[in-house]
């Protein structure tokens, strides 16, 4: 078993770490293939397994986003599966532009989530524990999951949770309502431009340049990865989601550990604080000097970040 302090890649040795270690160890662990239902997924398998997680990703990701995070997982003992949503990645597409995020229903989400929990999870883990880890948009689909399937997962971890939107410049309300007529109109399917331009670190939600720039390199060399504006419907479905999973938190009944970026710029802290506190077996964490992308920070902050997360499952 590793020590997390001895783990971490010290800030100017990160893509050196990615090249060298990471990438080398998990390919020769990775197991990867598709479902029934066209959900592309990489299974990394652990020496020295206590449990399997499943990390669900945020919107307009892919599990290249993943790659440090799910290394420090299998070195600590625990299996990993990371699947890409529909619309994303290598995954199965919703509409014919690549660019765009789209769908219909967020329980479609909910559904994908339970055909990798059947097909690959559970047969993977046998007698082992089953936990669940979610980013962002990741961290609704999780809640949600959680409150409709309760008994299937031993413990969840939210990572800068979308609960409640928080857009620049308008309302939430002004947002939501925009987008239902734009759904009522036939334009579902169209992209809310709004959300386009060139992004930069600056403006990023990250903090650790080194990491920012490597993701941000893989994704722009792989056209698949290319996913930037949703589209009116997607924000319309995303924010009866959080309307919902606020609605029923006090259902989920497992262990939750929940992360705060108190300088997040893409979800609003407020909402993320009154889930904690209705949800009874919750702890929360808040994360000084972090963006909504926690897992891109410095090194002084991951070592927190990952003792806290395998404190939590141990």
């Amino acid at each position: 078993m590793d020590d997390i302090q001895d783990l971490i890649f010290n800030d100017g040795e990160f893509q050196a770490g990615i090249a060298r270690k990471v990438l080398p160890y998990l390919s020769s662990r990775q197991k990867k293939g598709y479902t029934t239902g066209g959900l592309y997924y990489s299974m990394h398998t652990s020496d020295v397994a206590k449990g399997t997680l499943v990390i669900v990703h945020g919107f307009s990701e892919g599990m290249y986003k993943y790659r440090e995070f799910i290394y420090y997982m299998v070195r600590l003992g625990y299996n990993c599966l990371i699947y890409e949503h529909r619309g994303h990645g290598r995954s199965v597409r919703v509409t014919e532009e690549s660019t765009s995020i789209h769908i219909d229903d967020f329980n479609t989400y909910l559904k994908d989530l339970l055909s990798i929990t059947q097909e690959v999870a559970v047969p993977h883990s046998g007698e082992l524990p089953v936990y669940l880890y979610g980013h962002s948009m990741g961290g609704c689909i999780a809640a949600l999951f959680e409150e409709m399937h309760p008994g299937v997962y031993s413990k969840l971890i939210l990572s800068s949770p979308m609960l409640s939107l928080r857009l620049k410049g308008i309302t939430g309300f002004m947002a939501h309502s925009a987008a239902r007529l734009m759904c009522a109109l036939g334009r579902a399917e169209e992209p809310v431009t709004v959300f386009s331009g060139k992004e930069k670190f600056e403006n990023s939600c990250s903090t650790s340049r080194e990491r920012w720039i490597y993701y941000t390199s893989v994704r722009d060399s792989n056209v698949l990865l290319k996913m930037s504006n949703p589209t009116y419907g997607w924000v319309n479905c995303a924010f009866d989601a959080c309307r919902d999973v606020m609605k029923n938190a006090e259902k989920i009944c497992i262990p939750v550990l929940v992360f705060e970026a108190d300088k997040d710029n893409m979800v609003d802290n407020q909402s993320i604080e009154h889930f904690a506190s209705c949800s009874g077996r919750c702890t929360l964490v808040r994360m000084p000097g972090t963006k909504h992308e926690i897992i891109s920070s410095p090194s002084e902050v991951l070592t927190k970040y990952y003792s806290a997360i395998s404190s939590f499952l141990n």
